[in-house]
């Protein structure tokens, strides 16, 4: 069983709701808003099952395999360390009794879900027990088709997507995660009649704030999450000062601020939240890092800085690779593993980008009374910093 911790606290919030899980033949729908930790409540629940030693297939529409399987490490990481014999057996557990696949973008109907795991089992006898399927919503349509396969292959279905505005979510159970007044709530829309779960603080890449920072006249209901370091950081800080957006700047001992407002001091137990291995970054950064406590430490930063935010902004440069330069880099990649909108400004080729659908898109952000996080390079250029600038005029000036 997976190791009890913040991690298992959010997959008992869901357990709450629905005890013991999805039965056999139930098609079972997750929706929030993007960016609050839909995916991460997903694999968390497929962990749990895979733990138990159940079979279970993830099905992602819009991420790559690597990505997911990524996905997986990146919490196994948090729920047993990042190295050690525990971590050890887990994965290879995991990896044994999950396989995914990715259709890139692709609609999955029901007849090429019936190929891919008749596929499975004829090749590998594999036969899931769980299918998660991230990014897409079963149509009203093709519920008794899905509850039909479903109990055909003796299996529960699950799907999670973000509605659009007005969208009815389809599923014999519907749980919703939705953030208010400072928490995360699970509540059950469909299905067993229960009371909303709070979902505890930390067990999720949720935008909740674990400091307060000053707040202003303007920039009602933004908040700023940076490291107020120097060059980009600063820059981010001063320009939110400057329109009354809350800052709140994450710091560690024996790390120099240029800003100290809203410094919010991480606990060691804070920073061993976000810990990683620098094997796992320097593979998806596709480069190596020093192994010094420093470095850690500051990876560890980044981590709570995107977790608490809704949306990222990173000034700096986009590679051949679609990585970014940088220990910010890793801003980057935690902000695609978690579904966060993302925007990257490229001081080379001067321009704002967005990450859609698997590329980079020139796109300039517009920021509303939402939390985001601002990083980058200590190397801020002058077109840098006047994007910055003229980033939060348009967001907030007036």
């Amino acid at each position: 069983m997976a190791k009890p911790g913040q991690e298992g606290a959010a997959v008992r919030a869901l357990q709450a709701i629905l005890p013991g899980g999805l039965r056999p033949g139930e098609v079972g729908a997750l929706v929030s808003p993007a960016g609050i930790g839909k995916t991460q409540l997903l694999i968390y629940t497929a962990l749990e099952r895979l733990l138990a030693g159940d079979v279970v297939l993830h099905v992602a529409i819009r991420e790559s395999v690597l990505a997911v399987r990524d996905a997986y490490d990146s919490m196994l990481s948090s729920m047993y360390g990042a190295t050690g014999e525990a971590r050890a057996a887990a994965l290879h557990g995991v990896e044994r009794r999950r396989m995914i696949h990715s259709t890139r973008g692709g609609a999955l109907d029901v007849n090429r879900l019936v190929t891919i795991l008749k596929t499975l089992a004829e090749v590998v006898e594999f036969h899931p027990r769980l299918v998660v399927i991230d990014g897409q919503a079963p149509e009203a349509d093709t519920l008794p088709a899905l509850r039909a396969l479903a109990a055909e292959n003796n299996l529960a279905l699950w799907f999670a997507w973000t509605p659009a505005a007005g969208e009815e979510p389809v599923g014999d159970v519907v749980l919703a995660l939705t953030y208010r007044a400072g928490d995360l709530w699970l509540n059950a829309v469909r299905g067993p009649a229960h009371e909303p779960v709070r979902v505890p603080r930390g067990s999720l890449a949720s935008p909740e704030p674990l400091g307060a920072g000053e707040v202003g006249a303007g920039g009602e209901g933004a908040v700023l999450y940076s490291g107020g370091a120097s060059g980009t950081e600063e820059a981010f800080g001063a320009a939110a000062e400057r329109h009354g957006v809350r800052e709140v700047n994450f710091t560690f001992t024996g790390h120099v601020q240029a800003r100290t407002r809203g410094a919010h001091p991480l606990t060691e137990r804070e920073l061993a939240e976000g810990d990683v291995s620098l094997a796992y970054v320097s593979r998806r950064l596709r480069r190596s890092y020093s192994s010094s406590a420093m470095i850690r430490r500051v990876l560890q930063s980044l981590w709570h800085q995107v977790r608490s935010a809704q949306v990222v902004l990173v000034v700096g440069t986009i590679q051949e690779d679609g990585t970014v330069t940088g220990g910010t880099g890793w801003s980057v990649e935690l902000a695609r593993m978690w579904n966060k909108r993302l925007w990257v400004y490229d001081q080379e080729k001067e321009g704002w980008y967005r990450w859609s659908n698997d590329e980079w898109l020139p796109d300039s952000p517009i920021l509303g009374a939402e939390s985001f996080c601002g990083t980058g390079t200590r190397y801020l250029s002058d077109s840098g910093r006047a994007a910055i600038d003229q980033l939060f005029a348009r967001s907030f000036a007036g």
